[in-house]
């Protein structure tokens, strides 16, 4: 009778939270005699240490079966998916922000099907995660979050020739729910906040906020722009660039998000009179680089973006933009006094975004045009993100046809 292959050693535990999330894995044997011995594709395990150790023998025993059925370990889902991530991340072809969404992700598809060999994972295994994820309170959007990843990485092994079939192509009821009504300043908030921004001290991140309420432009974006991206003469701008949380400058979210846009005369004022402070401020009275960042640092450098976020929360609350729900007092290591706030409420500065669409469609501006300033991949997508402004439009376009008709009356 033939020796049954055993799994020698004690495995390991991986702390991931403490006492609460463990990954566990086995040495297993080598394929032939002095070769090499590799790990077993990791595991989570939810629970205490005790668990972990329970879950990790019952992973031995479930190993050394099919190591003894067929001669192999299948991959799991898991480990794929982390194999998945790892390609991504060092493509580095997407943004931190990106990679670090994409992260959350792939930790709920580890503790939905983590285990599940890739070739075993079915529709029905697959809905029954979703149903489990919408019971724990996860939202729609959720969800199709978890779909739209968990798609992706079997796309690709059907590609690597792991799985015949992308079995999450058969589900129907993850798709993405309708975009929630955005939330914009009305007219005389967008008017205030221009007045405000014109009487304030001028630096970089007061630029800022005027271009992403003057153009539309995504955070990113306004941090992103440089000197060379500006023609004052012809008042355009052109979007080629994005800079991320890591101060690293980009291509913009999408191939749509490249764009050349129109500015206004005010706007090209505040430019001008902006790169005449910079000349002065930075480079003593010589040219501005067209390199240099339009929206820079107290130091004439790039602006970090969540530093930014941070001083524009603060700047909105003092304006009637927002509020801090929390003031902590504290001392500092030189004995200083200070006040940290906390619990931001009110709008943001992609909101601004929101307030060009909706004040531009709200006059009566074609979709057409309102897509190609904000960079939409297609007018659809306007339509249906800015569908309330759009309603409004259509209330002022039934009452201008009902005036005709009655004769005036």
């Amino acid at each position: 009778m033939e020796d049954k292959i055993r799994i020698q050693g004690s495995g390991s535990i991986q702390e991931v939270e403490r006492g609460r999330k463990y990954r566990i894995r086995w040495r297993l044997p080598p394929e032939e005699p002095g070769g090499k011995r590799k790990w077993s594709p990791m595991r989570t395990v939810n629970g205490n240490k005790s668990d972990a150790r329970r879950a990790l023998e019952e992973y031995r025993i479930e190993l050394e079966a099919q190591l003894n059925g067929n001669g192999q370990c299948s991959e799991t889902i898991g480990a794929y998916a982390e194999t998945w991530h790892r390609r991504r991340k060092a493509s580095d072809l997407l943004s931190p922000l990106t990679i670090d969404r994409e992260r959350l992700e792939i930790e709920k598809i580890a503790d939905l099907y983590g285990d599940v060999p890739m070739d075993m994972l079915t529709p029905a295994r697959i809905e029954e995660g979703y149903d489990k994820l919408r019971s724990m309170g996860c939202s729609a959007h959720a969800v199709h979050m978890v779909q739209a990843t968990l798609s992706q990485i079997l796309k690709q092994a059907v590609t690597d020739g792991l799985i015949g079939r992308n079995p999450a192509a058969a589900i129907k009821d993850a798709k993405r729910p309708k975009p929630k009504e955005r939330r914009s300043l009305s007219l005389e908030q967008a008017t205030q906040l221009a007045r405000d921004l014109r009487d304030a001290d001028r630096d970089g991140r007061i630029v800022a906020v005027w271009l992403a309420l003057a153009t539309g432009m995504r955070r990113g974006e306004v941090l992103g722009l440089a000197w060379d991206d500006v023609n004052l003469d012809a008042g355009r701008i052109v979007v080629r660039h994005q800079l991320d949380n890591r101060c690293r400058l980009r291509d913009p979210k999408s191939s749509s998000s490249i764009r050349n846009l129109a500015i206004d005369a005010g706007t090209v004022k505040v430019l001008s009179e902006w790169r005449e402070t910079q000349s002065e401020r930075y480079y003593a009275g010589a040219s501005v680089p067209g390199s240099a960042p339009v929206c820079c640092n107290q130091s004439g450098g790039w602006q970090d973006p969540n530093t930014f976020s941070r001083w524009r929360r603060m700047w909105f609350s003092d304006h009637g933009l927002g509020r801090f729900t929390r003031q902590e007092e504290y001392v500092d290591r030189n004995g200083v006094r200070r006040v940290k706030y906390a619990g931001y409420v009110g709008y943001n500065l992609h909101e601004l975004r929101h307030t060009q669409a909706t004040l531009l469609i709200g006059s009566g501006e074609d979709i057409k045009t309102v897509q190609h300033r904000l960079g939409h991949s297609s007018a659809s997508l306007t339509m249906n993100i800015y569908a309330h402004a759009i309603e409004e439009n259509d209330r002022d376009a039934a009452d201008t046809i009902g005036k005709l008709i009655d004769g005036g009356e």
